[in-house]
């Protein structure tokens, strides 16, 4: 099976990469405008470099349109407008998370099998200068033409990847569960650090700071699952201690501490179903959401002047 790719980014080069170590597929090359990108993709991986959609077709298999998600369907139309369908029988997919196949409007009528193959790993770079593949170990979700995504179920199997077919419609449920996980820490971890800041820690010595809790917990969540991963004043129904963080933190710092915070009750409540966290839901529920902190003013919360950090 030889394998072309209409798109030579960050994904498009990633997955050639990855794909490339098995020997269930060859990569036929790279086709991309501005040409400079698959030039690039095409001398990186030692394959060829195409100068147009006719070229590429001809030389595979299989495309991948590993484009904007918003440029998929304007490649998906120039393809279908080729001359004599040449994509006939061939197999067109797409690595947008939260597209499905569907994009792929009239495939069948053409016969062509569409799907799309989703890595679920944040992939920052064309290629890593350590040469390390960024796709290792990484979950694929698939979707489309039940023909394809048995195939590249044992494609993935052969290179290590786990994989799982899921329906059209719930792409972009699975996308939004997927930017969740990979995107919104990054605010929540990002207060962190600036709340550090406020008491006296740099920037890169905040993140330091951080990192073993969020690494453990991180792979506690994966290994054992919310209820076993979760500690802290939440958990143990501690009112004084979340009145006092509430008290202390920002504006900014309380708008993510709060909803969080009462998210995480119900997490709490099932793994402690006799402890009461009715004190604790009304804390969160009612009166510091809305009021004015004592920290806003200028002023000091009772902790911070028990632990000697007024403001002199």
């Amino acid at each position: 099976m030889k394998i072309g790719f209409i798109g030579a980014g960050k994904v498009g080069c990633a997955m050639g990469a990855h794909l490339r170590r098995s020997a269930l597929v060859t990569v036929s090359g790279y086709y991309n405008r501005p040409s400079d990108a698959a030039e690039t993709a095409a001398n990186a991986l030692d394959v060829d470099e195409f100068t147009s959609l006719a070229d590429i077709v001809e030389h595979s298999d299989m495309l991948l349109v590993t484009v904007p998600d918003d440029a998929i369907a304007s490649v998906w139309r120039e393809l279908r407008e080729l001359p004599g369908n040449p994509i006939s029988g061939m197999a067109v997919g797409h690595c947008s998370g939260c597209l499905s196949s569907r994009v792929f409007d009239g495939s069948a009528e053409l016969g062509v099998s569409a799907f799309s193959m989703h890595p679920m790993q944040a992939v920052s770079e064309r290629f890593p200068a350590d040469g390390r593949d960024q796709l290792d170990g990484a979950f694929f979700a698939l979707e489309g033409d039940p023909r394809c995504t048995e195939m590249l179920g044992q494609l993935l199997g052969s290179l290590g990847n786990r994989s799982r077919v899921i329906d059209a419609a719930a792409k972009t449920r699975y996308h939004a569960a997927a930017a969740m996980a990979s995107n919104l820490p990054i605010a929540l971890w990002n207060a962190a650090v600036e709340t550090l800041r406020s008491c006296g820690f740099t920037e890169s010595d905040a993140r330091e700071a951080l990192r073993a809790m969020i690494v453990h917990n991180a792979e506690s969540f994966c290994e054992r699952g919310a209820k076993s991963a979760l500690t802290g004043p939440v958990e143990r129904a501690d009112v004084g201690t979340v009145r006092a963080h509430l008290e202390s933190l920002s504006p900014e710092a309380r708008a993510l501490y709060e909803p969080l915070s009462r998210a995480l009750l119900s997490i709490a409540a099932a793994k402690n179903p006799n402890r009461d966290y009715a004190a604790l839901r009304d804390l969160l529920d009612d009166g510091l959401a809305n009021s004015s902190h004592p920290n806003v003013s200028g002023r000091t919360s009772q902790a911070e002047r028990l632990n000697g950090s007024g403001n002199n």
